[in-house]
């Protein structure tokens, strides 16, 4: 799964897609030429050309299947330009240099996916005039987004800039379920062998890793356990703890007592989170090398049965519980709702969950032969027939309808080659998005494969969002000012939080980190960022 994690700092500071019914000759539903689509650009209609109008497009990520060898042979891609009667040209990002090196060049495709970490974002790009403002074409040729933006304007205020301008087609959550695929878990059958509850406040987790620790819980007559398991490269499993002292541990929030924006590390309460962490790192709660461990390195210390708990994504509690069942039988994770602490609340941590849409979106490029027939195409893909086309593939091959809902078919789940999650690729991209609108239900049959997994995302999604940032876009100068500040303070704040934590730094020196921090000019981006989000909020 690909999933729509937060930005980091930096990469927020650096930025700154239904049928063609209507668009189609005639109104034909389903296909057919399309109709003559006159612009100022000199649009040509499709009759006229005696063939498909071919579209350059560069996409948002690389193919990497089995089944599939590019975005051409999947068939939901396939049927999308049978039923616009276009060719589209696929271009793709290679190592993520690619869009720079294009940009460069100065000569740009019809359609480009502008991405999440590209400085200035599609802002800068309608700026800059190398993308279209396309509310007009829109409003004139675009029904089944402009139903979406009517119909949901919270997801229209996402998208818009702040002036009101829309650029892009972006992917797209109606339905926020998907997005609480993060959050804590933790090992339930250690839990029974203990007889004892799913901790839900702070002090009740330190009780239960204690337990952990102290206990013999993989039987294997040596104390090897890590009640709380972690990685270097992530931090995800103590930064979810910080959300219990109504802070985000790295990053920009809102004060859940104000309502104002803030840097989590320069609020108070950073120092009393810090210090818990110190705590249950010092008796061994915390895995003692997180520090020096990646991905590779975590899922071997899982592998021995010897991790009892840890926030990451929900595919995990498939994943380990398909690695561990036979040398476990009992095995189970589970998601818990994020700790109650200090702060009084369970509050989520996982930024996106108040983002339907992602700041990335496909632009049409002011090179584009036919911005009409480009506009047509991104209809169609984020409409219904699009949107399915791209979430379930073909009707009667890679799914079916059932009692009015569809389901995948054996072609998908049990195919002699491939796995599930490589055979679903020769036909849609389910749990991964472009222009669409993302299916719950499409994603949650590869993600929510067990029923511990649907619960977690349950719990996950009804957690308090109160701290969290929607995503917001900055002006040219705002964003330099931001990277010139922020560059170098997210790396000395993260230096010192795992000192902070590991014993390196004294806590009783946070007042003097905190110093650093205001010298480091972080009470300046703070108010950059309040600028944003108010604008963000006065969006119509």
């Amino acid at each position: 799964m690909k999933k729509r994690t937060q930005l980091t700092l930096v990469s927020c500071i650096a930025i700154a897609a239904t049928a063609l019914a209507g668009c189609n000759a005639g109104g034909n539903e389903g296909g057919g030429a399309a109709a003559p689509a006159q612009s100022d650009k000199g649009s040509t209609s499709q009759k006229e050309q005696q063939g498909p109008v071919e579209i350059s497009f560069f996409m948002n990520t690389n193919m990497e299947a089995k089944a599939v060898k590019g975005f051409e042979e999947i068939e939901g891609f396939k049927e999308i330009q049978r039923r616009t009667n276009t060719k589209i040209n696929f271009q793709l990002p290679g190592d993520g240099s690619q869009f720079n090196i294009m940009l460069a060049s100065g000569s740009y495709p019809d359609i480009m996916f502008v991405p999440r970490n590209y400085p200035g974002g599609v802002e800068k790009l309608v700026q800059e005039g190398i993308a279209l403002k396309l509310n007009d074409l829109i409003e004139e040729h675009a029904p089944n987004y402009k139903k979406i933006l009517d119909e949901h304007p919270e997801i229209k205020k996402q998208i818009m800039m702040d002036d009101g301008t829309i650029a892009k087609f972006p992917q797209i959550d109606i339905d926020m379920h998907r997005i609480a695929y993060s959050g804590h878990i933790i090992r339930e059958d250690w839990l029974n062998k203990l007889n004892l509850q799913a901790p839900t406040t702070i002090d009740e987790w330190y009780k239960v890793l204690k337990a952990f620790k102290e206990n013999d819980m993989n039987g294997n007559g040596v104390a090897d356990e890590i009640p709380l398991g972690e990685r270097g490269d992530t931090l995800s499993s103590i930064s979810s703890f910080a959300t219990s002292y109504g802070i985000l541990a790295n990053t920009f929030h809102l004060n859940p007592q104000t309502g104002k924006v803030t840097y989590g590390p320069y609020e108070p309460a950073f120092k009393d989170y810090v210090t818990t962490m110190n705590k249950w790192y010092e008796e061994g709660l915390i895995d003692s090398e997180f520090a020096a461990l990646d991905k590779k390195a975590f899922e071997a210390k899982f592998a021995n049965n010897t991790i009892g708990s840890y926030a990451a994504v929900i595919s995990g509690i498939n994943n380990f519980k398909d690695l561990m069942q036979a040398q476990v039988p009992d095995f189970k994770l589970i998601g818990l709702s994020p700790p109650i602490g200090p702060a009084g609340k369970s509050y989520s941590g996982h930024t996106q969950m108040v983002q339907n849409v992602p700041l990335e979106g496909a632009v049409i490029s002011s090179q584009a032969k036919d911005p009409v027939a480009a506009v047509k195409l991104l209809d169609f893909m984020i409409g219904p027939e699009g949107s399915d086309l791209q979430n379930w593939g073909i009707e009667g091959k890679s799914y079916v309808v059932e009692n009015g809902k569809k389901k995948y078919t054996d072609e998908v789940f049990k195919h002699p080659d491939f796995s599930p999650s490589d055979a679903v690729k020769k036909y849609a991209l389910p749990t991964t998005g472009m222009v669409k609108v993302m299916s719950f239900d499409a994603w949650a049959a590869f993600e929510l494969k067990y029923p511990e997994a649907a619960e977690a995302n349950k719990k996950w999604y009804d957690a308090d969002r109160s701290l969290l940032l929607p995503a917001l876009t900055f002006t040219g100068e705002e964003s330099q000012t931001l990277g010139s500040i922020m560059s170098e303070v997210e790396t000395y704040s993260r230096e010192m939080w795992v000192k902070f934590i590991m014993g390196n730094e004294p806590i009783d020196n946070y007042e003097q980190f905190r110093d650093t921090l205001s010298k480091m000019r972080i009470e300046e981006a703070i108010a950059i960022y309040q600028a944003a989000y108010e604008r963000f909020q006065n969006r119509k």
